[in-house]
């Protein structure tokens, strides 16, 4: 016979590992958070892509300001968790007007024209507002054969 508080512990246990596991594998977000001021969102479709899949990265400008992305400066990073970075994309000229969406298509290259190995990826978004203050937002995606 099983003693009642073991049961309860593994029914437990069982429950919220259910509910966790369903709150990790929501989709990134789409539901943007407009604010007053200066921000920057940027989201895949879906946290999980195959290898050699192209991957289409939103730009949206979700604050009430333009926001600009520099020339002389990366627009989006792509890094290891370790911080190593991979692949860098200038979007020079690109200015976006509060709640405007900018699709950028990333063809799982480094910046060596090399393709890049499954694992966990930071997509990182950098613009600046009209003043010249930073603006960015990071989300990461998982890369399996």
């Amino acid at each position: 016979m099983i003693p009642k508080s073991l049961a309860f512990c593994v029914v437990t246990g069982i429950a919220a590992s259910a509910i966790l596991g369903i709150y990790l594998l929501q989709p990134n977000s789409k539901n943007i958070v407009y604010v007053h001021g200066t921000s920057i969102t940027g989201y895949v479709e879906k946290n999980t892509y195959k290898i050699g899949q192209t991957i289409p990265i939103y730009l949206v400008n979700s604050g009430t300001t333009k926001i600009e992305f520099a020339s002389n400066s990366p627009g989006i990073l792509i890094r290891a968790l370790d911080g190593t970075t991979f692949f860098t994309q200038t979007l020079s000229g690109l200015n976006l007007e509060p709640e405007q969406k900018h699709v950028f298509e990333w063809e799982q290259q480094k910046n060596d024209d090399s393709k890049i190995l499954e694992g966990r990826y930071v997509v990182e978004i950098i613009a600046y507002d009209e003043s010249g203050k930073k603006v960015d937002d990071s989300f990461t995606l998982d890369l399996l054969k």
